[in-house]
């Protein structure tokens, strides 16, 4: 074999106890063409792979004085060495050993199986490889004590300051995502590396940011140098095409007092150092997704020329800049939360946002399903003639109070705000967050709203001598609940039948002079609520939030509808009418439906000749006067509504 050949051989260092392990690895290797030396124990391993800098180190667990994991570290650690492959030789398959292997900087791990030597060749391949991109090192001798303790004594180091650096950074990352505090804990753990005079770090992640730290002494003049040179050197390094934006960069700067004061009086910046150093400062254009960082220190002293600070400060900026960046992306999406949150906040209730914030698919991309939903309809009276007599800004400012003091209630009682509708809003209870009694809560918030409404400072508008007063409807059902819309826009809904009855109740609420109107399906979840209240499955202190007026008033079929439904007005006054008023009511209906007009006109004459001003009682008597001469056919007990 000629010498040319010998010297193209990839070169091997097989640092194995086992004589008979090693004698058969390094036959096997040698037949694959390598050249072979090998090592007992660790001592010796780091001094072989020192003076003879080969390719390929293949360690096992079991090697003596260092073991494996040891040298694995400190090959990688030292700077004329880590060009060298290491591979773990562990003993089999067991995981017990992954943990360890991941995490001393090995290059690889297969195990040292006698029955498998063609793989371990193949390993030792790949890692080479892996490492043919590295800086090539030299060769030292390492035959003196001293010089070997030194050598260990640096790998450690390095290792142990990285970790050091690391412990500052997480210390203070887990207490806060909160960048000036993380800023101020890298102040404090640079200072203690260098005695700086200015110091930036720039990074571009999801975001160009900019931290800045100057020395109090120096001027202005000086620190905008250092920023802009920072700057040219930062968009160099980025490769960004047109450059980067720096009006629209998240900054921060701090100004600190140095720690030594220097003979120069004038403060002005003497050396200045950017990282990353040498190669890692090259390279292609960076992916869009990638993490760029350029870090700048200055100094008002002779140019910082200790390699091993420099290396310190390089390692210290890489574990820092990507927990800035993550920082930064944190705080960014807490940002967004908030303000969608506060968006939000006046048509939801704070645990339906929250959901929504954390379940992407919880609002935006529902299938629709059918469920359990009150649903409450709430208009104002007259508002044509309101909105004929005032100006356009005021009718705007007025129902902007208006909604948001609408939106406050009907939050309070766990609803959540469908719509605005012109003068009229659309709100639900029971979607996207569903409570126990829905429809109690509903009509609840309608007595609260009734209330709120006939309190409302309407001096901003002419109202002609009339009062400001809201009809309320309310339907419990189960609609189609669900995201509707395009991809550009959609809105989280309420679909169907029980919504349309919904809408055509408050309308009834004209007809019957009446400020709420419930339908059936609500008045049974309001007499489940009192039941639950008698059997003591809920607190006494909830018979407070039941309606204490609930009047029936008619049964209607509303329009485009055959099947008749029992309507019902509420109220939280319980002395609204006198017991002979609603007695004369409740006789008077219930011979409507039977369809004894004669008496039933009675009954509503007795209640009329009370109450004149009841609207509900005068419509049932002028029925009743017209179906006595002409009785409608196949009656039922309800009228067919033919308005909306």
């Amino acid at each position: 074999m000629s010498d040319k050949d010998e010297i193209q051989k990839q070169k091997i260092l097989l640092a194995i106890y086992s004589k008979a392990q090693t004698a058969f690895l390094k036959k096997n290797f040698e037949e694959a063409g390598f050249s072979v030396v090998t090592a007992n124990d660790g001592i010796h391993a780091v001094q072989q792979a020192a003076s003879i800098h080969p390719d390929c180190v293949l360690v096992g667990t079991d090697l003596p004085v260092i073991d494996a994991y040891a040298f694995s570290r400190i090959i990688k650690n030292t700077d004329y060495l880590q060009d060298i492959a290491v591979v773990i030789g562990t003993p089999d398959d067991n995981e017990n050993f992954s943990f360890w292997t991941n995490n001393c900087m090995s290059d690889a791990s297969c195990p040292l199986s006698t029955a498998g030597s063609g793989n371990i060749i193949k390993t030792v391949r790949q890692a080479i490889e892996k490492c043919a991109g590295l800086k090539k090192g030299g060769k030292k001798s390492l035959t003196s004590s001293v010089s070997f303790i030194k050598l260990l004594g640096d790998a450690y180091d390095k290792e142990l300051y990285g970790l050091y650096v690391t412990r500052e950074a997480y210390k203070i990352e887990t207490q806060r995502y909160e960048l000036k505090s993380l800023v101020q804990a890298m102040k404090k753990t640079l200072r203690s590396i260098i005695d700086f005079d200015a110091f930036s770090l720039i990074l571009k992640g999801e975001q160009l940011v900019e931290i800045f730290l100057f020395s109090d002494k120096l001027g202005a003049e000086e620190t905008e140098d250092f920023k802009q040179i920072a700057r040219t050197d930062f968009d160099a390094r980025s490769k960004t095409i047109g450059g980067n934006n720096w009006q629209k960069s998240q900054k921060l700067e701090e100004k600190f007092t140095p720690l030594h004061e220097g003979k120069d009086k004038n403060h002005k910046i003497r050396s200045y150092e950017k990282f990353p150093l040498g190669d890692d400062a090259e390279g292609d254009r960076p992916a869009d997704d990638e993490l760029v960082y350029t870090a700048h220190l200055g100094l008002c002293k002779d140019r910082l020329s200790n390699k091993r600070t420099r290396e310190r400060i390089g390692e210290f900026i890489s574990i820092y800049a990507p927990i800035i960046a993550k920082t930064v992306e944190f705080n960014q999406i807490a940002e967004a939360e908030r303000r969608v949150e506060k968006a939000f906040s006046r048509f939801l209730p704070p645990s339906v946002i929250k959901g929504i914030i954390k379940d992407e698919n919880s609002f935006g991309e529902s299938a629709g399903e059918k469920r359990q939903v009150a649903i409450l309809m709430a208009d104002i009276r007259n508002f044509t003639a309101i909105s004929e007599k005032n100006k356009p800004e005021d009718v705007i400012t007025f129902l902007n109070m208006f909604f948001a003091k609408m939106g406050k209630i009907i939050m309070a009682h766990g609803g959540t705000i469908d719509k605005f509708m012109g003068d009229a809003v659309m709100a639900l209870f029971g979607a996207p967050e569903s409570y126990i009694y829905n429809g109690n809560r509903a009509a609840n918030a309608a007595l609260v709203m009734s209330q709120a409404a006939k309190e409302m400072d309407t001096s901003i508008l002419n109202m002609a001598g009339k009062e400001f007063r809201i009809g309320i409807g309310i339907n419990y059902g189960t609609p189609i609940v669900g995201a509707l819309g395009s991809e550009e826009k959609k809105e989280y809904t309420v679909i169907g039948d029980d919504v349309n009855l919904a809408s055509r109740v408050e309308s009834l609420t004209k007809l019957y002079g009446a400020d709420i109107i419930i339908t059936e399906s609500v008045k049974k979840d309001i007499d489940a609520v009192r039941e639950a209240v008698r059997e003591k499955e809920l607190p006494v202190t909830e018979e407070g939030s039941i309606p204490h007026l609930i009047r029936h008033i008619d049964n209607v079929k509303v329009k485009g509808k055959t099947h008749a439904v029992r309507i019902y007005e509420i109220s939280a006054d319980r002395n609204k009418y006198s017991e002979s008023f609603l007695d004369n009511y409740r006789k008077g209906l219930n011979q409507y439906e039977n369809g004894n007009f004669k008496t039933a006109g009675e009954y509503f004459t007795l209640a009329t000749e009370e109450r004149p001003d009841d609207k509900a009682a005068g419509e049932l008597l002028e029925r009743c006067r017209k179906f006595f001469i002409e009785k409608p056919k196949d009656w039922d007990g309800a009228i067919a509504l033919t308005r909306k």
